[in-house]
């Protein structure tokens, strides 16, 4: 594995690096390499590809305090990141879902503990100091090899966190403040060193051989920033619909839209905080022209398995979600 130095670049949106990802995994130059960089970002909300933005950011106030907001190419929630704190990714070539998370974590926990501190993995896709969370990851997955990206709060704003991630109301985001502070932990303070020595301590314990892009492949990777700056990516499709319902599960929130005619399905829409394998266009497609019915969806859904789409959801899951008692 290779650290990718991008410091001669600077500070960057967080849309070039979402583009950088998609440049690395797919460019038949990097193909060979697994590679780890760090995202140094200006603030910025960014949602998970299968999350609807009004329903999870506080606009009016994002709006006020002039922070942009952003769309990843992965599932999971929605993070605030400001200049206390910085982003990560780990590009591995065919290591499976579990492998990256576990090989990848682990990494940063023992680049932690090289600085006396006792990181642990907890579940798939957080670390943890001192029982409390700093780090949250997600991931996503092609045929040319996978990404795991996270934050990591190092001296993160909380009360900024949660008013941008919160309905705008003061009950709420008073309630909010206490239970993210009981819940997360900011490393730097139990550090004696800086963010930025941080992030240089990080790139020599995970991968001390470094490699960088070239000015020309920089110009590629700004240039490809417009896609994920698109309304077209940023609003998603939000199709219309005939029948909503939203609950949790193991694998996560889902909220499903079904647009239905004449009692058969013209369209369907998941939304939420899971994880994906890919594009859920093709999973869609299978529900369009039957029944909306419950014994129909069963019958589909028994030759083609959610967890094929969602990671970790059951067909239980969807048929519970669209046929509630």
């Amino acid at each position: 594995m290779y650290t990718l130095n991008l410091i001669k670049f600077g500070r960057q949106p967080v849309s070039f690096y979402l583009a950088l990802e998609k440049y690395l995994l797919n460019s038949p130059e990097w193909r060979d390499k697994e590679l780890f960089f760090i995202w140094d970002i200006f603030p910025a909300i960014v949602c998970g590809r299968h999350q609807l933005i009004e329903g999870e950011v506080n606009m009016e106030y994002v709006k006020n305090i002039g922070v942009k907001i952003y769309r990843r190419h992965s599932g999971g929630g929605t993070i605030y990141a400001d200049e206390g704190c910085f982003m990560f990714t780990f590009l591995r070539r065919s290591e499976s879902r579990d492998k990256v998370f576990h090989s990848s974590l682990s990494q940063v926990a023992d680049a932690f503990k090289k600085l006396n501190l006792d990181v642990e993995l907890s579940g798939r896709n957080d670390l943890l100091f001192k029982g409390k969370k700093f780090s949250g990851n997600s991931y996503l997955k092609n045929e040319f090899g996978s990404i795991l990206h996270g934050t990591l709060m190092y001296n993160t704003d909380i009360e900024t966190l949660v008013r941008c991630i919160t309905p705008d109301n003061e009950k709420l985001i008073s309630k909010g403040i206490e239970s993210v502070r009981q819940r997360v932990i900011n490393v730097g303070e139990s550090l004696n060193i800086s963010r930025e020595e941080l992030m240089r301590h990080l790139e020599r314990s995970i991968a001390p051989q470094e490699v960088t892009l070239a000015d020309k492949e920089f110009d590629v990777v700004r240039s490809m920033e417009s896609f994920f700056l698109s309304d077209e990516w940023m609003k998603g499709n939000n199709p219309p619909y005939t029948f909503c319902n939203k609950k949790r599960y193991p694998c996560g929130v889902i909220n499903a839209k079904v647009d239905v005619k004449k009692d058969i399905i013209q369209s369907v829409f998941f939304n939420g905080d899971f994880f994906t394998h890919g594009d859920l266009e093709p999973f869609y497609r299978k529900f369009v022209g039957i029944p909306f019915n419950k014994v129909a969806v069963s019958e589909m859904l028994s030759s083609c398995p959610v967890n094929d789409y969602i990671l970790g959801a059951e067909n239980e899951n969807i048929i519970d979600l669209l046929f509630p008692n």
